[in-house]
């Protein structure tokens, strides 16, 4: 339950109270040679029932009650006291909601009301100390709801006001984050392109050209050309929609990299990454399962990674004539296991790494909430990694707040 609803509900109990009081005292009220009449319980009920109801409009709420007290005195009934506190909650709304001109008119008429329910008017002239006294009293009286309803009506002020500079403190904060990452992103935007997208159109162009100055070159030697060739476009296509992501400021706020991956292309992705690997000499055994081109961008873009970024260690470290196996299945829970292993030299015997593209691979599946485990195995290396499955928020129970 939110506070708000709290609070509402916690209000509506405390309206109440005239009523409760009405019918707990009314009864105890009645006495053999007082008893305690229709009109009592009439007027008891009324003026509970008007503070019950009455939120909305205080101002009526305080003149119809001072105007009960008046026809409670009138008539003599038992309901005074329920209409007396009544009106002084009333006056607490009052001051709570209206400025000083009404809850003056206000404090006013319930005066009135409660010097004709005190005094026997005009039975006899008021002394003068007398007078002074009751008014004394009465104003004591209104002025201590009066001045509750001042202090709550501050207190809400002062509370909405610290909200208010907390939101703006808030709107700040992410402003100037969004500004700082917005700098950070252009910045590494125009590396990409100066330097990258530079490097890596200068090898496919000079690619190009090396497959065209050699057309008799022999047929492996020609195969090695184009799948550079092709990879080198791929990446730099890639590249380029990856400098305009960066640069757009509407994908701040968004995972970089949602729109360079369409799930249901995965598949395809993933047969092209293993493709290229058996393109480079690489004996592969791969196993795809269909499925997970159901994935969201996210962890399809983890799974494509993961893959892409363990056969490009196996050519490095187990060389173009080994042997590998790469499965990719989806579980029936949703998630997805990746196996990738091969026979090339033990890890003792293969160059330090000096690369983080394992270490990357890592941190993206750990925000994920996966696992992911590289290492050495009977022969050669292994990699493997758990996605997790998607995450469905829970539908919110049917009343709840």
């Amino acid at each position: 339950m939110s506070p708000p609803i709290a609070r509402s509900r916690r209000g509506f109990w405390l309206r109440l109270v005239p009523t409760a009081l009405a019918v707990c005292y009314l009864p105890l009220a009645d006495q053999p040679g007082n008893p305690v009449d229709g009109w009592a319980w009439a007027f008891g009920l009324g003026a509970a029932a008007l503070f019950a109801f009455g939120r909305r409009i205080p101002l009526t709420m305080v003149l119809c009650l001072a105007a009960l007290l008046v026809v409670c005195d009138r008539i003599g009934t038992h309901a005074d006291v329920v209409v007396i506190l009544a009106t002084f909650a009333a006056l607490i709304d009052l001051a709570l909601q209206r400025d000083r001109r009404w809850i003056a008119v206000g404090a006013i008429a319930a005066g009135v009301g409660l010097f004709a329910n005190f005094v026997d008017v005009p039975l006899e002239p008021l002394q003068p100390p007398f007078f002074f006294v009751v008014t004394g009293v009465i104003a004591s009286l209104l002025g201590a709801p009066i001045l509750l309803g001042l202090h709550l009506k501050a207190a809400r002020l002062a509370t909405a006001q610290a909200q208010q500079r907390a939101i703006e403190l808030e709107q700040r904060r992410e402003s100037e984050k969004a500004m700082v990452r917005a700098t950070e992103r252009t910045a590494i935007a125009r590396e990409l392109h100066d330097i990258v997208v530079h490097h890596v159109a200068s090898i496919v162009l000079r690619v190009g050209v090396a497959r065209h100055l050699d057309p008799d070159a022999d047929p492996e030697t020609a195969a090695a050309l184009d799948d550079v060739h092709a990879t080198g476009t791929a990446a730099l296509a890639d590249l380029r929609r990856l400098v305009a992501v960066l640069r757009d400021p509407a994908t701040i706020e968004e995972e970089a990299h949602a729109p360079l991956l369409d799930p249901a292309d995965l598949p395809d992705l993933l047969h092209q990454a293993v493709a290229r690997s058996r393109n480079a000499g690489l004996s592969l055994d791969a196993r795809v399962d269909p499925t997970v081109a159901r994935l969201d961008a996210v962890r399809g873009l983890a799974l494509l990674r993961v893959v892409q970024e363990g056969l490009t260690n196996v050519l490095k470290h187990a060389g173009p004539r080994a042997s590998a196996t790469v499965t990719v299945e989806a579980t029936a829970d949703g998630a997805v296991r990746i196996h990738i292993a091969d026979d090339g030299p033990a890890a003792a015997q293969r160059p330090p790494q000096g690369g983080h593209g394992l270490l990357g691979l890592r941190e993206r599946i750990d925000l994920l909430g996966g696992r992911f485990d590289a290492g050495p195995a009977a022969s050669g290396w292994r990699v493997q990694a758990v996605l997790p499955a998607a995450v469905t928020p829970a539908p919110l129970a049917a009343g709840s707040a």
